[in-house]
């Protein structure tokens, strides 16, 4: 906003400002208010985008009598899941794109197709990974969902370009395209497939070979899953956690929908009482986390992974009851 280019010298960290210059369209009029009002504003769209994605979610999973009961309990469990409270701690996007991506399949699911093409358009805007799901309507063939979101992505970008220069997009390539080859490391609280195989010591070679070939077989898996919701929910988990070269624990808010629509399913169907169990704990196995993790598991491998051990049983769960 000031003139300056913010892939070149505003970030003296070890990885690039890694969101496209379209981000900067929709969080431009923050700046109009002190950081104090802003953050605070920030926060409060934050924790109303999380409570409106699991009234959706609900709304669209459970039976009118079942609603209030279901969603003060999604409420109360997910506010206290530690994804979301790294979410709000630091000030992270997550919580919003994630109502973007619940409000895109919400619309669809309504039948209004322009809506649920320009809240996914906007989210991969902001972040790209979302963008992604347009697989999933290339399978239900929404040609309607289709068209806007490509008309919303190049509108977007024009006006970007036309704002802030075309130049942030060639700085943004060119600062943030290693990043899907990025070496990683063992970080704790980087929970990608990336991250637990550096744990592992796996050579970084090995680990992009792994990670393509895994999210290769999730995305054809989760497309050629009928349930609609599981498809569109566990395609977006699984392309977050295994595609990218890190997903740090504030984005496992991605897990949230994927979370209630497999609670709805056991519930429903009164299943066995071992899926519940294992629901139960992937979701502890994702909410937990050690406060000094660099003391307390640093040379434990199976500890230092909990959360994406949480994932794995999550998806395993998605595709045993879809």
């Amino acid at each position: 906003m000031i003139g300056k280019d913010v892939y070149h010298g505003l970030y003296s960290g070890g990885t690039p400002f890694n969101y496209p210059p379209t981000f900067l369209s929709f969080f431009a009029p923050f700046t109009f208010f002190p950081k104090s009002i802003a953050s605070l504003a920030f926060l409060f769209i934050s924790l109303v985008a999380l409570l409106v994605s699991i009234f959706l979610l609900v709304k669209l999973q459970f039976r009118k009598k079942e609603r209030i009961t279901a969603f003060l309990l999604s409420a109360i469990l997910f506010i206290q899941y530690f994804p979301t409270k790294f979410t709000l701690t630091l000030g992270q996007i997550n919580l919003i794109f994630l109502f973007l991506i619940v409000l895109s399949f919400y619309a669809f699911r309504k039948g209004k197709d322009v809506l649920s093409g320009v809240s996914l358009a906007i989210a991969a805007l902001v972040k790209i990974f979302p963008g992604f799901l347009i697989l999933f309507f290339f399978k239900e063939k929404r040609w309607k969902i289709i068209f806007p979101f490509l008309v919303t992505l190049v509108l977007v970008a024009a006006l970007t370009g036309l704002f802030f220069g075309p130049d942030l997009f060639f700085d943004y390539f060119a600062t943030s395209s290693g990043l899907f080859f990025k070496a990683g490391g063992p970080s704790y609280f980087d929970q990608s497939l990336n991250g637990f195989l550096s744990r592992l010591n796996c050579p970084s070679s090995w680990r992009l070979a792994l990670r393509l070939t895994f999210s290769l077989v999730l995305i054809v898996m989760f497309l050629r899953i009928e349930d609609q919701a599981i498809s569109f929910f566990g395609l977006m988990a699984a392309m977050t956690i295994f595609f990218s070269s890190f997903a740090w624990l504030h984005h496992y808010v991605v897990l949230i929908p994927l979370m209630i629509v497999l609670f709805s399913k056991l519930y429903r169907h009164n299943a066995a009482l071992w899926l519940k169990l294992a629901l139960l704990l992937g979701y502890l196995l994702c909410s937990f986390h050690f406060r000094n993790p660099q003391v307390s598991i640093a040379q434990n491998i199976l500890l230092a992974s909990h959360p994406f051990t949480g994932a794995i049983i999550l998806l395993f769960l998605a595709k045993k009851v879809a």
